[in-house]
């Protein structure tokens, strides 16, 4: 930027700031100074459906301000950006999951901790949130969060006398005899399954149901270094143990999560010749199933007489603090945008207030600004599930999510097979993901 750039964005801000703080309540005014200043064309890429935006955008647009909203393919979406900044003509803002966080350090504009403090961020938003700040500042406003939770067959539980889902892992071993069904005594197959764990092909969301289990266990997978360390300041957890326990994370989760399939053990519910997990559930098979809010509407479109309920994924026993894995989306603002102020006002606007408010209603998805959270929705079971999974969601910097999909994939096919040890299986994917963080 040049001299009157950056004098013009440091006014702008500075406004900005005040509106921020007025709108959380840390500044109390009847009214208050807000970006009135917007103007111009302002390009928007995502992979949102339309639906999910149009309302919010609408309620920004006005005669000085043209807001273009553009749905980009999810599976090109990262290359896509890559190829049109640098062509020069990359959208002004970008939705962005933690997962593109370490891809797009280098485009964008991040809004200095003497603008708006840390501190201040996080009163407005979820603590999980924390994941859009780095020693350079905020990299993005959140908007909304997508929860892991656990969706359950209502009438699987009921046949059983079983009053109420598990709340604690340690409850599926008692509640597995129950629950599973073989084909006869002693029979391998399985006719009902209580939970789809143990494998990966066939386990939706099998990668974030294990990131689940550590983020629970403790382990943030990969953090960012203060020293420098690895590529651009990232490195991995995945072996780590942190709170020096006799067991490390990595080890407990992998244990845990296997032995859901090994025929021999008293928890097995699961096998590699089911079908997909989504699809036992919605079939009627499957007594849990580990899924994101966003799937709501696709069960219910795919058995729409399918008798179930949703509650928060199970915690560690006895464990003081609660978690789930949850994709924290955000609005990135590119910092060689033409029209930078502008940019930043409406990132802003759509993060918080009414504007947000929409966008949430719009995708069914739980906002992440604290000020919307805290009206919950008492008068819808799935909604308010979904907005106290919200407060409990926790991302991790996922370097390649297609390369760390195949990873934690390897990683489990390696010890099921047999192929390595887990100590052996351990070591190997936490060298990959150390070559992967050096990327």
């Amino acid at each position: 930027m040049n001299n009157f750039q950056t004098i013009l964005v440091a006014i702008f801000l500075a406004f900005f700031v005040v509106g921020v703080l007025i709108f959380s309540g840390l500044i109390d005014l009847d009214s208050g100074p807000g970006p009135d200043n917007i103007s111009g064309k302002v390009v928007v890429w995502g992979t949102f459906p339309d639906s999910f935006v149009s309302t919010a955008i609408g309620m920004v647009d006005n005669n000085d301000l043209n807001i273009n909203y553009v749905k980009k393919n999810a599976s090109t979406y990262q290359q896509d950006l890559i190829e049109a900044f640098a062509n020069g003509n990359g959208p002004d803002l970008f939705i962005i999951s933690p997962d593109m966080i370490k891809r797009n350090d280098n485009f964008v504009y991040k809004i200095p901790y003497g603008t708006l403090p840390k501190e201040s961020f996080r009163n407005l938003y979820i603590d999980g949130a924390d994941i859009y700040l780095d020693k350079e500042g905020i990299i993005g406003f959140p908007i909304v969060v997508d929860p892991i939770v656990l969706y359950y067959n209502k009438d699987i539980l009921a046949n059983e006398g079983i009053v109420s889902p598990p709340k604690s892992w340690d409850e599926l071993f008692v509640l597995n005899s129950a629950l599973t069904k073989r084909e006869s005594v002693g029979s391998g197959v399985l006719k009902q399954s209580m939970i789809a764990l143990g494998q990966y092909t066939n386990v939706n969301n099998a990668k974030d149901i294990i990131a689940t289990l550590l983020l629970q266990n403790s382990n943030p997978i990969v953090k960012r270094g203060e020293g420098g360390e690895g590529s651009e300041g990232y490195v991995s957890m995945l072996n780590s143990n942190v709170l020096k326990s006799s067991v490390s994370p990595i080890e407990a989760v992998l244990e845990f999560f296997i032995s859901f399939s090994s025929p021999s053990d008293t928890s097995y519910s699961w096998n590699r010749s089911l079908p997909n997990s989504l699809d036992m559930f919605t079939s009627g098979k499957l007594a849990f199933y580990l899924g994101y809010s966003s799937e709501l509407f696709n069960i219910e479109s795919i058995n729409p007489n399918l008798s179930f309920n949703v509650t928060e994924i199970p915690q560690i026993k006895n464990s003081t603090t609660k978690r789930t894995f949850g994709e924290i989306y955000a609005i990135a603002v590119n910092k060689k945008s033409g029209n930078l102020t502008s940019a930043l006002g409406v990132a802003n606007l759509l993060s918080e207030g009414e504007v947000a408010k929409e966008v949430s209603i719009s995708s069914s998805l739980p906002p992440v600004s604290r000020t919307l959270l805290s009206d919950k929705p008492t008068d819808d079971n799935y909604l308010f599930t979904f907005f106290n999974s919200a407060l409990i969601s926790r991302s991790w910097l996922d370097p390649d999510k297609v390369k760390t999909k195949e990873l934690f994939g390897s990683l489990i096919e390696n010890i099921l097979s047999n192929k390595l040890s887990m100590g052996e299986a351990i070591n190997k994917a936490q060298g990959q993901f150390e070559l992967l963080l050096r990327k």
